[in-house]
């Protein structure tokens, strides 16, 4: 059982002052709007007190709006009389939004304000109810006048046996048009497709974007587009499981690292008009005074076709093929490289230098295969949204020493001198030591395998302080690949002109797109310029190394 406190929650805050007043005004109404009939006496008093106290702040440009955000959305009685109190053009916003039963019109009608009942004359699909009411000063309705009293039809002057005739020849038109109205509606809806009926919504139109702005916890407190009752409350601090709403892995982690979103895969679900997947970029955003974290501002938007392609049935089916296909593969590759090392070392008895030559050169062909399949694989997983960088602090000595073991044969083969110098300070690696070592170790063999025999590669690494402390990692460009743009060089089908065995088993461009996924996925980014390779990660808080020489102490 769920209790739902979204409500008394937003009227805990502190009064607001200008724009929050806005914000919270529109919240107070949102959340009343959708309650219908849920809402007990308390709530409705708290919730219209607070409607009432913040109405000199709140501009009429501000009100109008919000309720305008409610159409097709505003099923709480009390809720609607109180905006028809309200000035005409919130009155009129609010009549036009309004979703009630036949029993709450009924209830609704007669405290309606003269304006409130003239504006429901606009709403056709409330005229057979209308119907059931007179107009009490039928001399003025016979005038022609505008300011038409609707009361029930048992407290008319007047028994309904004396109408006289021209009044039965105009109820008799008004429910012919009533008819031709509904019948036009059916015709209308029988010639839509069925995908597109079963997604239409009465009372909203599609939407392709939305606005929101989430709290420092991640949950979105504010959305601009309709309707807002299947926005707010969902987090993006959390990757969805199952068929729930929530962002993907890597926006839930670009959340943690407080970096910003940019195309995040996101999935909303409830009415039709929002439900499914999105596309998520956004920004943190910190107040100006004391530069906390306030949370996220930022836009949602439809897939794009190319987009939604990747994430059809067929594809995912195809994505768990080729899953499952590495992973057999993997068995007999371990084994012929376990087999190849045991005749190169000698283990079970001496062997010719010529046998030995070849165990070698068969361990090294296998580990350049499960290095691609390793590569697929996990460019397959950051596909589907399953990779996620584990949070953690890695040290860039370590990281240093790490990359020189495992690129002494590599630079050796190819004669290449690899210099890398650091801006002292350094803040350590705000990701686990396995993710920052992918990601380097990935660049740097892409690099050293695109240099010429005895080139030399200059490298640097420093750290940027802000908002959100990054470690630069910059690489100078290969002479080879010098002058390439960066489509070309990203292109999975680029490789090498003359690539020898050491090559990447799947080209230069996918190991490039490979290393600038994996960054991405861990809130860094890879980018290219003329001379110059540039890889960004995020850098340790001050916060979090204090946390460390704390308990290393």
């Amino acid at each position: 059982m769920r209790y739902d406190d979204r409500l008394k929650t937003v009227l805990k805050g502190a009064f607001p002052e200008g724009t929050a007043a806005a914000l919270q005004w529109r919240q107070v109404s949102d959340l009343m709007a959708q309650k219908q009939g849920r809402l007990v006496n308390d709530d409705v008093q708290a919730g219209l007190t607070r409607l009432r106290d913040l109405h000199e702040r709140v501009s009429e440009a501000d009100r109008v709006s919000a309720v305008n955000a409610l159409d097709g959305r505003l099923r709480s009685a009390p809720l609607l009389v109180y905006l028809c109190s309200d000035t005409d053009p919130v009155c009129n916003a609010a009549i036009l939004a309004a979703d009630l039963t036949q029993e709450e019109w009924a209830d609704v009608i007669p405290q309606l304000p003269a304006r409130g009942q003239e504006i429901l004359k606009t709403r056709t699909d409330i005229h057979p109810l209308i119907g059931k009411f007179f107009v009490k000063d039928k001399k003025t309705a016979m005038a022609g006048s505008d300011n038409l009293v609707l009361v029930p039809a048992s407290e008319s002057a007047e028994p309904t046996e004396k109408a006289t005739v021209s009044e039965m020849e105009e109820s008799s038109q008004i429910s012919s048009l009533v008819a031709k109205i509904a019948d036009y509606q059916r015709k209308q809806a029988s010639e839509l497709p069925h995908e597109e009926l079963k997604h239409r919504s009465y009372f909203v139109e599609a939407i392709d974007a939305i606005n929101f702005e989430t709290d420092d916890s991640g949950t979105i407190v504010w959305a601009e587009g309709p309707p807002k009752g299947a926005i707010v409350g969902v987090t993006i601090s959390e990757p969805t499981f199952d068929d729930g709403p929530g962002p993907d892995a890597y926006g839930a982690a670009a959340f943690r690292q407080r970096m910003p979103l940019e195309n995040a895969r996101m999935r909303l679900c409830g009415a039709p008009v929002v439900a499914g997947d999105w596309r998520i970029s956004a920004i943190p955003y910190f107040g100006e005074e004391t530069g906390r974290f306030k949370g996220y501002r930022g836009v949602m938007r439809r897939p794009n076709a190319a987009e939604d392609v990747g994430n059809s049935d067929l594809d995912v089916e195809r994505r768990e093929q080729l899953q499952q296909l590495i992973h057999e593969l993997r068995t007999p590759l371990n084994a012929i490289i376990g087999f190849s090392e045991i005749i190169e070392q000698q283990l079970f008895g001496p062997a010719s230098f010529e046998y030995r030559t070849l165990s070698r050169s068969i361990t090294d062909e296998a580990r350049r295969l499960l290095t691609g399949f390793e590569d697929i694989d996990i460019a397959a997983k950051i596909d589907a949204g399953q990779m996620e960088s584990a949070s953690g602090l890695t040290e860039p000595n370590w990281l240093l020493e790490r990359l020189a073991q495992r690129l002494h044969s590599l630079t050796d083969s190819k004669s290449v001198d690899l210099h890398i110098s650091k801006s002292e300070p350094v803040r350590p690696f705000a990701l686990d030591s396995e993710s920052v070592e992918r990601i380097f170790a990935r660049l740097l063999s892409a690099a050293i395998i695109a240099c010429e025999n005895g080139e030399e590669l200059e490298a640097d690494l420093r750290t940027e302080i802000g908002g959100q402390p990054v470690n630069c990692f910059s690489l100078s460009r290969p002479m080879r690949i010098r002058g390439i743009s960066e489509e070309q060089l990203l292109d999975p089908s680029q490789g090498i002109e003359g690539d020898s065995s050491d090559a990447p088993l799947l080209g230069l461009g996918f190991s490039l797109r490979l290393v600038r996924n994996l960054a991405k996925t861990a809130n860094g980014a890879l980018t290219f310029s003329d001379d110059r390779i540039g890889l960004t990660l995020p850098a340790a808080a001050t916060s979090e190394i204090e946390l460390r020489e704390t308990e290393l102490e």
